[in-house]
């Protein structure tokens, strides 16, 4: 099973928009999905890599998108 590893900070409007179109995925191909707040404490090394950039989105390790997650290709690329 595929695993989505979600990049994301609290009172990102981004983010939010994000998350629902991975969630209309999620209802139709299964996929383990993991949420990473990067400015939780442990989570110093996503937040230099990602502060400006979130969401990203990884899919079994590799980054698939930033900023946005376009719904069609993340159902692509999970079948």
């Amino acid at each position: 099973m595929h695993c989505v590893t979600f990049f994301t900070k609290p009172n990102c409007s981004l983010c939010r928009s994000a998350w629902y179109v991975i969630n209309r995925v999620c209802i139709r191909i299964r996929f383990d999905l993991k949420s990473v707040d990067i400015t939780a404490p442990g989570n110093e090394q996503w937040f230099d890599l990602y502060n400006e950039h979130v969401p990203v989105v990884h899919l079994d390790g590799l980054e698939v998108f930033r900023h946005h997650v376009d719904e069609h290709r993340l159902a692509q690329l999970l079948t």
